[in-house]
């Protein structure tokens, strides 16, 4: 087997052999889609790292990468709920050995340090990877890192079953139909893609906003990463968008992938305006009944313990974290083992999200507020004793302060 690390977007005929390997993978993973990766690998070419290994002319396995402020992460990490490692589904268990071993020796060889987010723990390399790892003499440390909950039914209509079993999920819709003349919609193309995108991030920086967790989705680079991973998906065929209209407005969205007879939960958001109606709940009954008609029969809500999720899942499953570098980077090892130990312990895990990261969150955003509009205060009284066009040139300096400090 040969492997290599090339640091430049790579060419045509790589693209064409990675199609074959994700269409053939053990895990086709919608997040290792090829439109989408490509792209990703195109918009940070710059940071980019792949790792490939060749069979005579097969592409066996790949690695995209991207350095992180000098740490080495998984390039779909950017925009994806779990991040899988694309390995062809017939390589021997020695093959698959000798693709983690030479990785693993590049890493070493080059004193890089790494951080793979979100890793699937029933991801089958798991176990050959870690031995590897270790087998290599580097510091290997796998750490539980989040959950992803999931509804799983033996047949198509047993999803129905199960939000037809969930409290006043069905009479969310049919009160929204009744009383507001709620049309609900799904896209499974790019069809009204850029005003469907539009609208989304409307609502979710509304929905968020005055919170500690503000929407990212007021910064046009956020709502132009968001537009364009959604248009690979729907390239690749995988794309599912759902929403109510009421009238020309849409006042609830839910963004899945297709995967297999599974849809994968992406991202989602209602107005507030609207939350005595329940449009959140009334949506996932939609998507039950649309996916019992489509022949699937799982739905997996993404990363993270969200409370609203558990009153719709029967399942979970973990999803870890993994540090490597060389036992001589003495930071990042303390660094990941201080964080390993905290996620082991469930109470100050549940103590974290629930009270100190809040005021943390609380307290940033405070602090940034009043950094921003003391800067801008001194930057006016210096313009005040500027001639000319002083005025054109602060508007432009405020529009750049706001942006600078997400006012």
């Amino acid at each position: 087997m040969k492997t290599e690390i090339t640091f430049s977007n790579p060419d045509q005929r790589f693209w064409e052999d990675y199609a074959d390997l994700w269409e053939n993978s053990s895990h086709k993973s919608v997040f290792q889609a090829p439109s989408f990766l490509r792209y990703l690998a195109q918009k940070f070419d710059q940071t980019l790292a792949v790792y490939h290994c060749y069979q005579e002319q097969k592409l066996m396995g790949v690695v995209f990468l991207r350095n992180d402020d000098g740490i080495y992460k998984l390039l779909s990490e950017i925009k994806a709920d779990y991040n899988f490692i694309t390995i062809r589904k017939d390589c021997t268990k020695e093959e698959t050995e000798s693709f983690f071993r030479s990785f693993f020796e590049e890493i070493k060889t080059r004193g890089w340090a790494l951080i793979l987010n979100y890793q699937p723990s029933w991801a089958g390399y798991l176990k050959v990877m870690k031995q590897q790892g270790k087998t290599s003499k580097l510091y290997l440390d796998i750490s539980k890192h989040s959950i992803c909950p999931f509804l799983e039914t033996e047949t198509p209509g047993g999803i129905l079953e199960w939000f037809n079993g969930l409290k006043n999920f069905r009479y969310y819709v049919n009160r929204l139909k009744k009383q507001q003349n709620a049309d609900f919609e799904v896209f499974t193309s790019d069809e009204d893609l850029d005003l469907w995108v539009e609208q989304f991030c409307i609502c979710h920086v509304k929905r968020w906003k005055g919170t500690t967790s503000p929407s990212v989705y007021n910064r046009p680079e956020k709502q132009e990463l968001l537009k364009n991973a959604f248009r690979t998906w729907a390239k690749d065929g995988l794309l599912t968008r759902f929403s109510i209209r009421i009238g020309e407005e849409r006042v609830a969205f839910n963004v899945a992938l297709r995967q297999g007879n599974a849809l994968v939960g992406h991202t989602q958001a209602y107005d507030l305006d609207f939350a005595k109606f329940s449009p959140g709940k009334a949506l996932m009954y939609f998507i039950g009944e649309w996916m019992s008609k489509n022949n699937f029969v799982k739905i997996d809500f993404g990363k993270g313990g969200e409370a609203y999720k558990f009153g719709m899942t029967n399942g979970e499953l973990e999803l870890y974290k993994i540090f490597v570098s060389s036992y001589t980077n003495l930071a990042f090892i303390l660094k990941s083992k201080m964080e390993s130990t905290a996620r082991s312990n469930s109470g100050f895990i549940a103590i974290y999200r629930g009270k100190i990261k809040p005021k943390i969150q609380a307290a940033k955003i405070n602090m940034m507020t009043k950094v921003s509009k003391l800067f801008l205060l001194l930057v006016s009284s210096m313009f005040v004793q500027l001639p000319g066009k002083r005025s054109e040139s602060f508007s432009f300096l405020f529009e750049r302060c706001e942006y600078l400090f997400e006012i």
